[in-house]
Parts: structure tokens; sequence; C-alpha cells
């Protein structure tokens, strides 16, 4: 079966386009707006079951705005309580750290904490404006997210009936968003699972916290949530938090936190391997490979992209006949 020239086009165009997201940056942009469109789809769909389409389009658009505003407040108050938390929690649980290394004979790669919080300092000042750029603060990328979320609002109440003439225009257009579609159902696919499978790990987790009465659990569970969104780096993160706020309760609790960590993400990495794994028909270390490849390419945007990239390339080919 032969390809329609305009199909091997728009693939051309998308690859092309995928280009300019990695040379200019706009990965962020590009995971705000698939976010916000997913989003926007997603409950219109569950509408769209009990009433009238167009209504559920407008009333899936006002639940959208309603939860944006509260990620927005909740954003800023997770911020304003890490401010607070993280530099608590290092205070507390460098001495005991530093004492458990004396105890042990364990050598660390500070002599005392006091030095261990002047050179993160330093490293902070030093690499601020990486940071700010990589956060996305202060900086035009928030221009491009708004852009992007307001292309997806756009696109997503733009009319369904609007109809393609018999041309080459028309029908690279029709190609073109057949592409841009597959990679919305691949985000929607991957980023869907992610999400059930955090939620799972923070509900097993806060149970935990709760029955320890661990500190800072308000900032715990919610940062334990979100960091589990990204693969693999993000369970990092968060088991290097959990766990150092154990040891400001005592080192029996650090060591029981990190026992509980390592058993739960045992069965976190046995869901990921059933749910994401099975959506994506890859294996294990081929994911890894686009998780890296992402990360250096285009940050933590990048890790999140990774694996959706790597189900929309396969349904890709998956649809093209073998050569010969």
């Amino acid at each position: 079966m032969k390809t329609p020239a305009s199909r091997a086009v728009s693939r051309l165009v998308f690859a092309a386009l995928a280009l300019l997201v990695v040379a200019f940056q706009l990965s962020p942009a590009v995971v705000a707006g698939f976010f916000a469109y997913t989003m926007l789809h997603a409950v219109h769909r569950r509408l769209a079951a009990r009433i009238a389409p167009a209504r559920a389009r407008w009333l899936s658009l006002l639940a959208f705005l309603a939860a944006a505003v509260a990620l927005a407040w909740l954003s800023g108050h997770l911020l304003r309580d890490s401010l607070t938390s993280i530099p608590d929690i290092l205070d507390r649980a460098l001495p005991r750290l530093h004492e458990f290394s004396l105890r042990y004979g364990i050598e660390l790669p500070f002599e005392s904490a006091e030095e261990l919080r002047q050179s993160a300092a330093r490293s902070l000042l030093e690499n601020a404006h990486a940071v700010t750029r990589g956060t996305g603060l202060l900086t035009k990328r928030v221009f491009h997210i708004l852009i992007a979320l307001l292309i997806a609002v756009f696109c997503f109440m733009a009319s369904e009936a609007d109809r393609h003439q018999e041309n080459l225009y028309d029908a690279l257009r029709r190609e073109l968003s057949e592409r841009i579609g597959r990679f919305a159902r691949s985000f929607e696919l991957i980023l869907g699972a992610q999400v059930v499978i955090s939620a799972i790990n923070t509900f097993f987790t806060a149970v935990f916290l709760i029955a320890l009465d661990f500190p800072h659990t308000a900032f715990l569970v919610p940062i334990t949530f979100i960091l589990g969104i990204l693969p693999i780096i993000g369970n990092l993160l968060s088991n290097t938090i959990i766990v150092g706020a154990a040891l400001t309760m005592s080192l029996r609790h650090a060591v029981l936190a990190l026992a509980f960590l390592v058993l739960i993400h045992k069965g976190e990495y046995f869901l990921n391997s059933r749910v994401v794994g099975s959506t994506i028909q890859a294996p294990m270390w081929q994911t890894l490979l686009g998780i890296l490849v992402g990360e250096a390419l285009l940050g933590v945007p990048g890790i999140i992209l990774a694996p959706v990239v790597l189900h929309y390339i396969r349904g890709e080919m998956s649809s093209m006949p073998a050569a010969g």
C-alpha cells in the first residue's frame, strides 16, 4: 500500500517541529499545552456522555479554569512551604548525619553540617541563573507556557465540523492533525498511567508518614505525588527528602523509612512495568535510554516526554508498511 505524499510530508513537518522544540527549549510549553488539552478532552468525554456536547465543552472549559486557579494557588502554597520545610529538614538532619558518621567511622564528603550548608549555598548562587531558567520563573518561558495554554484551549473549543477540501493544503493539514492527535493520545496514556501510579504510591506513603507522626507531613505528601509523576528521578528526589525528614527524628526512623520506601517502590516498579511498560510496549532499557536522552536535551520536561515520544514513534512505525 502506497503512503500518501501528504502523510509523508506531515511526518517530516512534525519531525521539524520536534527539532524546533529542542532547539528553542520549548519543552515546558509543550508539556503544559498537551497537559491542558488532555485534561480538557478527558473531562469533556465524561460530560458529553450525559449532556449535550456543546454544553459539555463549555462546562469542561469552566472546570479547567477552576482547576488551573486552584493549581496555581496550591503551587504557590507548596513553594512557600518548601522554602521553610527543606531548610528546617537540612538544619536538623545534617548534624545527626555527621554524628552518625563519626560514630561508625564513615567518611563523608564534608567535615561538618555547616560546611555542607555553605557549599550548597555557594552552588545555588553560582547556578542561580540556570535554576531560574530551568524552573521557568521570571523568564520568557512563563510567556511560552501561557501561550501554549491558550493554544490548547482554542484547539479544544474549535468546531469539530471543520471541513477539509480536496486540495494539497487541506490534505497536509488533515494529516498533520492526525500526527498531533496521535501524540496527544500517547501523552494522555503515558501521563495518565504515571499519575495513577504516583497516586497509589502517595497514598501508602501518606499512611506511613502519618502513622509515624513525621514532621512536615503537609509538605512531604504533595511533593511525593508531584515528584512521583517524573519517571525514576522523581522517586529518587522524594525518597531523599523523606529519609532526610526521618533522620531529624532518629536513625531508627531513617532506616525504617528507607526500608519502607524500598519496599513500596519495588511494588511501584512492578506497576510501572505492567502499566507504563505495557502501554509503551518497549523494554525497560529503551525507556531508560529515552529518559536519559530526554533529560540531556530538555531537562526535566524531557523526562516526562521521553516515554510519550517512545509510544508515539512506536505508533507511527506500526502504521507504516515494512519496506521491501
